[in-house]
């Protein structure tokens, strides 16, 4: 208890309790939990990792894996390098009350791979603008499919310029 950090093959766990099984690995972090490796950063109130298969939960959590910033209900880390969100929110604006995000039932992403969305939201603040059933993006690619800009002049008014890039 107290200011607790662990370092394990590449991964740093920081808590104010943590508790762990020495024969399963498997450790529970409680308190300003954090998780960080080569893939990005983790942060909830709990986190229940496992550092043998680098696995593990944690709710009411929030990602960061350049670009993106997630918040969700609830995080699973998969694998060593796959992360699938139940009730998630998406953006790359790194502000506490992001300009515009991606509101989903399931978020899979794969940092410096690939982020999968079923059942999303695009929103402008929070006022929701489009459906997006299923959005898939290559972490790979340097430019957005959709993209979408809003602004205002004297002549048209308030407008929304958008292209789509095959």
């Amino acid at each position: 208890e107290g200011h607790v950090e662990v370092i394990y093959k590449g991964a740093k766990l920081t808590c104010d309790k943590l508790t762990v099984n020495s024969v399963t690995k498997e450790a529970v972090a409680e308190g300003n939990a954090r998780l960080e490796d080569t893939n990005g950063t983790i942060e909830g109130p709990k986190i229940v990792y496992n550092f043998q298969t680098r696995t593990g939960t944690i709710a009411q959590a929030r990602l960061k894996a350049n670009p993106y910033f997630i918040t969700t209900k609830r995080v699973e880390k998969r694998e060593d390098n796959e992360f699938v969100s139940v009730g998630a929110r998406a953006t790359t604006c790194s502000y506490d009350h992001p300009h515009y995000s991606i509101g989903a039932r399931k978020i899979t992403m794969i940092p410096k791979e690939k982020i999968q969305m079923q059942e999303g939201i695009f929103y402008i603040g929070k006022t929701p603008v489009v459906y997006l059933p299923r959005f898939n993006h290559s972490l790979k690619e340097p430019f957005m499919h959709v993209q979408v800009t809003p602004g205002k002049s004297k002549d048209w008014g308030a407008y929304l310029l958008s292209a789509w890039r095959a």
